[in-house]
């Protein structure tokens, strides 16, 4: 029996001509939202259910042959993307792509269940390894030797300034013998669900270096700092809560650490857009001209500090920003400020709107730990932010 690919398309309008990726995942929810979450990133998906359950009669050989086919039919470069992948399985994969293997640019391999490598290392038939990342865990000792001669090797060959062909992640407390992403909901799901802290940092960080291999292998390119801009254009100098909304993705959250306010999903942030966003004064000034500014990470110097009595001094203080994109748009952002003086009760929270440890637990566990409980207004302000 073969079941056919499923293709999930890509969900990013401004990707006029978008790359493919095939992914070998389980079809349960989990394992679909996967495929979603990567066509929010700008990519064609097709979906092969994996693993074969020996009882149900799937043919995993004709599914691969019909996506690779299918490959073919979207045209242009593609990459792969398995989870738990067996070396017997793997073998059989690397005997399908029959029609598509020149255009194969990238390979990404979570938690793959064998101890040699040599059954993931796929070359090109010009010569040469096609670029690959493993995602697996510590404990995964066996093939974490196996592969790292290979990182070893193709780092002399390939000139130590120019990216490595072959990469090894690996990350602790995770289990062996399921990949770690399958244990919790892709992103894009929105799932408010609480999870071992393990799980979700080495779930976050995987994708995180998986899409900067896709972007730089296929593609897409956006231009993530002019989103960034027009989001505080619309937020703080039009003050516009529906257009600063409009540069997120769907189920968007904020997070101002230090005092636990923002908001978790569209409709509580469309609140505190409304509601809590202070008006700039007209001496605030935002030091762009010291700016450190990396893919996902804005540090600036801010000088207004909502809530306090005017003193008629000057403030400065440093600012962190941790803003994150799916696609086009941004997803999250994470400010703080005060929270470790907290913790070493150097710094008195009576009268402060800062917490302590809460700060870390949200961070870890985001929907666990409620927002603005610190804002005294917050609850008169339901349903003002919802239309």
């Amino acid at each position: 029996m073969s079941i056919p690919p499923r293709l999930i398309s890509n969900a990013v309008p401004s990707v006029v001509k978008p790359t493919t990726l095939l992914i070998l995942v389980d079809d349960d929810s989990i394992g679909s939202g996967w495929c979603e979450q990567f066509s929010q990133e700008g990519y064609n998906v097709l979906h092969v259910k994996y693993p074969v359950v020996e009882e149900d009669g799937y043919d995993l050989r004709q599914a691969l042959l019909k996506a690779d086919k299918e490959v073919s039919k979207l045209g242009g470069d593609w990459a792969l993307i398995t989870y738990g992948l067996s070396a017997v399985d793997a073998r059989t994969l690397r005997s399908s792509i029959l029609f598509s293997w020149n255009d194969l640019k990238a390979c990404i391999h979570f938690c793959p269940n064998t101890t040699s490598a040599k059954p993931f290392l796929l070359k090109k038939k010009a010569g040469g390894y096609i670029p690959s990342v493993f995602h697996i865990p510590a404990s995964q000792e066996l093939i974490h030797a196996a592969l790292i001669p290979h990182t070893q090797t193709e780092q002399l060959n390939n000139n130590s300034r120019s990216h490595p062909t072959i990469s090894v992640f690996t990350y602790p407390l995770v289990p062996e013998k399921f990949p770690f992403p399958l244990m919790l909901n892709a992103p894009s799901r929105a799932a408010r669900e609480t999870v071992c802290p393990h799980i979700r940092s080495a779930t976050t960080l995987s994708l995180t270096r998986t899409l900067t291999l896709l972007r730089r292998c296929i593609g897409p390119y956006f231009d993530l700092e002019s989103v960034w801009e027009q989001h505080a254009h619309y937020e703080f100098v039009e003050r516009d809560p529906q257009k600063t909304l409009s540069t997120m993705v769907s189920e968007p959250y904020v997070n101002h650490i230090s005092t636990l306010t923002g908001g978790m999903g569209r409709k509580d942030l469309l609140r505190f857009y409304k509601t809590n966003v202070p008006p700039n004064h007209e001496e605030t000034h935002n030091d762009v001209d010291h700016a450190s500014r990396h893919r996902n990470d804005h540090r600036f110097a801010y000088s207004f500090l909502p809530g306090i009595p005017p003193t008629g001094k000057k403030l400065e203080f440093p600012v962190v920003g941790i803003v994150a994109f799916r696609g086009d748009k941004m997803f999250f952002e994470y400010w703080d400020q005060a929270s470790v003086l907290v913790q070493l009760d150097l710094l008195d929270p009576t009268n402060l709107p800062v917490a302590g440890v809460d700060v870390a637990r949200k961070v870890l566990d985001p929907f666990g730990v409620p927002s603005n409980t610190l804002l005294a207004r917050w609850k008169t302000s339901e349903g003002l932010g919802t239309q």
